[in-house]
């Protein structure tokens, strides 16, 4: 898939299953990492049936990853995908609500 295999995902799962291994507790897969690149810090997740509350910074060599107020990834980009392109919301099945999006240019 495009999305997944040229761009970078930040992952919404606490239980950070990692699909290789079979087993869950993978901070590279869990809430708040990208995806199979770099791992969150913490878990800062709300209870579920609670709204969480990302933010997502790019530039043009990071990306961060706050969530619930917290930092929870700092990742130095690599040059190995690009950083502009789609901006994918799901990509699994599964109940997953959004609400208040918001996607600003920095100059």
């Amino acid at each position: 898939m495009l999305s997944v295999d040229q761009g970078y995902e930040i992952q919404i799962d606490d239980t950070g299953f990692n699909p290789d291994t079979n087993k869950t507790g993978d901070p590279l897969h869990q809430t708040g990492a990208v995806y199979g690149f770099a791992p969150s810090s913490k878990l800062a997740s709300k209870p579920v049936g609670q709204w969480n509350s990302y933010e997502i910074q790019v530039t043009k060599d990071r990306i961060g990853v706050t969530l619930n107020g917290q930092k929870v990834t700092d990742f130095k980009l690599d040059g190995s995908r690009p950083v502009q392109g789609h901006i994918g919301l799901q990509n699994h099945t599964g109940r997953v609500q959004f609400r208040n999006i918001q996607i600003r240019s920095l100059p």
